[in-house]
């Protein structure tokens, strides 16, 4: 029986407007080498300029992530050649971070939660991208230069689950932070995987490192794999070597790439261009004013004050618009479940209806609330109360507005409904007939008869009951 043991190094793109080291825009999309200029092509004889506005944003994730920070961080030069990266080399940081030994805690598949140590975060800058056409390699040098943070972590991962758990939980954590959309699909967030496996209480195995994974599925599936291969030539006998493998989407394999290189191999020196960063009083400062509630403390927060499912704490607090938005509409409406159910159901419902999200809607925190205290006050029922949600998507009014155009207020005396049963009564006399003679199933005809002679304002429970006393039906 062996154990897996999985480390992760993690990428994000900084959402800065310009380069690490240079003035070059850093935008997604855009046509192929238009955001280019001499520092990030490596032209001989020009000089960097640190961007420190990535190096604040930096400062803050390792913040948040319990890191040591340093008092003093500098830059190096990691030496290695690639088409995609044409100084023949990268400005990182490897002798000083910018944060050291943190631990951030998640919510692991099982429920529990779980903590992951961090042995440090950096600044550096990606590399290009290279298109693969046909028998042509294309270079785009767009994304040289753009600003990335990396971050690693130790080897406290177990499994394939919890691998995944822990980025979507660190993706949601970088998106509160604002520092970085995290979005796979677009490059913005990557993750090198690193696996390995063991008898219970022997030291760690012969590490192999998976790259070209672009989806926290697929990171799940790679390490699934990769425990697998691995004791499978452990059971054969056969010695495993650190390397860097690929994970084959098509296939769901791992693939060999090249033996792992080591530190040692890229020659790390000081950067002589860079001087050392000292952070100062206002730099602290502004750190600080970045830091939020965390996506795990919110959510134990919110569950805990609003007597909220594990399921709609997750949900309310999957962004931190949407967490502001719940948190916003129950501080109006004073009712935390039934603003959760809202978001969790027909809101959804309404944003998929109109290809929308919640921050592009007509729909607010107020006007979820003002909905949710009609339903209270018992001036509408559930089914208006939908209504009204549907209509204010369709006119971008407020509900109580949309109530008094539409003429939707419930009726919720028996007086109010007893003249429109009468004229229901005398329409159907066969049928209040043949309920008195002990054909009950009729009953719900004539329930459909006064709603719809109401246009839906009655309430339904109103109405059931009325009309058992009218026909002196047993209570049900």
């Amino acid at each position: 029986m062996y154990q897996t043991v999985v480390g992760l190094e993690i990428h994000i793109h900084l959402n800065t407007k310009t380069k690490a080291f240079c003035g070059c825009q850093a935008e997604f999309g855009d046509e192929p080498n238009t955001n280019v200029c001499p520092v990030c092509l490596g032209y001989p004889g020009v000089l960097p300029v640190l961007n420190e506005e990535a190096l604040a944003q930096a400062y803050a994730v390792a913040r948040a992530l319990g890191c040591q920070l340093s008092k003093r961080t500098l830059f190096d030069r990691k030496n290695y050649f690639y088409p995609d990266m044409p100084k023949n080399y990268q400005i990182t940081q490897f002798h000083e971070p910018v944060g050291r030994d943190g631990r951030i805690e998640f919510s692991a598949p099982d429920g529990t939660v779980k903590s992951v140590r961090i042995h440090d975060v950096h600044l550096e800058e990606d590399a290009g991208k290279m298109i693969h056409a046909g028998d042509m390699t294309l270079c785009d040098y767009n994304r040289a230069g753009y600003s990335l943070l990396e971050i690693v972590t130790e080897p406290d991962l177990g499994s394939g689950e919890d691998a995944e758990a822990f980025l979507l939980s660190f993706q949601r954590l970088v998106r509160y932070l604002g520092v970085s959309d995290g979005n796979m699909d677009e490059g913005s967030m990557k993750c090198d995987t690193n696996v390995s496996i063991r008898k219970p209480r022997e030291g760690l195995g012969t590490k192999v490192e998976i790259k070209n994974l672009n989806s926290t599925r697929f990171i799940k599936k790679a390490i699934e794999f990769e425990t697998k291969r691995q004791a499978t030539a452990l059971d054969a006998g056969q010695r495993l070597v650190q390397e860097t493998r690929l994970w084959n989407e098509n296939r769901d394999v791992t693939e060999s790439m090249r033996t792992k290189e080591g530190s040692l191999d890229y020659r790390y020196f000081p950067e002589p261009d860079l001087p050392p960063f000292v952070p100062g009083a206002e730099f602290w400062k502004e750190v600080e004013t970045r830091q939020v509630e965390l996506p795990l403390a919110r959510r134990q927060r919110l569950v805990e004050t609003f007597g909220l499912s594990r399921e709609q704490g997750d949900f309310v607090t999957e962004s931190r618009f949407m967490a502001d938005f719940f948190e916003t509409a129950v501080k109006l409406s004073g009712n935390g479940l039934a603003i959760a159910n809202w978001l969790m159901g027909d809101v959804q419902k309404e944003l998929n209806h109109f290809g929308k999200t919640l921050e592009a809607s007509p729909l607010s925190p107020a006007r979820l609330a003002q909905l949710q205290k009609l339903l209270d006050s018992g001036r509408i029922h559930i089914k208006i109360a939908k209504q009204l949600l549907d209509a204010v998507f369709e006119e971008d009014k407020d509900p109580e507005v949309l109530l008094k155009e539409k003429g939707l207020e419930a009726i919720t005396t028996e007086a109010q409904l007893d003249p429109i049963v009468d004229a229901v009564f005398a329409k159907h006399e066969t049928v209040v007939a043949a309920i008195a003679a002990g054909d009950v199933r009729q009953k719900g005809f004539l329930v459909g008869q006064v709603m719809q002679a109401t246009g839906g304002r009655a309430a339904p429970a109103l109405v059931n009951a009325l009309l058992g006393r009218r026909l002196s039906l047993p209570k049900s």
